[in-house]
């Protein structure tokens, strides 16, 4: 139980001064997790980032969940990631509480508006660097285009289309199929 409250504090402490995301997480948690605790090695951090990237959820909660589990099984794990978690539910909770006071107020509903088209900027941007990626020739257009149709026209889970979509691409390179 010692250990596995060690682990939720660490990722706790890390987690709480951490602003920017997984990546901005990594020197912190090499320096408290590979040099001072010598829980994992540094090689094993590179690669618990590389994995995460590659699986759904936040980085930061996949890293800490990899090392806590390398650590102490599956306790490990729920503790790293309760850890992780902690902090910024603990902020959410503050700011919210205080946002709610401020709600009615004529200038934050402003601000607000403008936070809104500015996240709505950012995520068009996102859509379109995506697209540049991944639609570069006529056959993933078409898949693109099968599976926007099918997502607005049906009532379809976003998941099972995303499996359909890599079903269909692994076909399409299996069978050599070029546009």
């Amino acid at each position: 139980m010692k250990e596995l409250l060690e682990i939720y504090f660490t990722f706790f402490k890390i987690s709480s001064v951490t602003f920017g995301g997984g990546m901005a997480m990594m020197p912190i948690l090499q320096r408290e997790i590979v040099k001072d605790r010598q829980w994992v090695t540094d090689e094993e951090v590179i690669d618990y980032y590389a994995l995460s990237q590659g699986l759904p959820g936040i980085l930061a909660v996949n890293v800490a969940a990899m090392i806590g589990h390398h650590r102490k099984g599956l306790l490990g794990d729920m503790a790293a990631s309760l850890g992780t978690v902690s902090p910024c539910i603990l902020i959410i909770t503050i700011l919210t509480s205080f946002i709610s006071n401020f709600r009615d107020i004529e200038i934050i509903q402003h601000a607000f508006a403008g936070i809104t088209l500015g996240a709505t900027a950012l995520i068009f941007s996102a859509i379109v660097g995506l697209w540049k990626k991944s639609v570069i020739d006529k056959i993933c257009l078409a898949v693109f285009a099968l599976t926007a149709v099918i997502m607005f026209v049906f009532d379809i889970s976003p998941v099972i289309l995303i499996i359909i979509s890599a079903v269909i691409g692994i076909v399409i390179k299996k069978s050599g199929l070029k546009a």
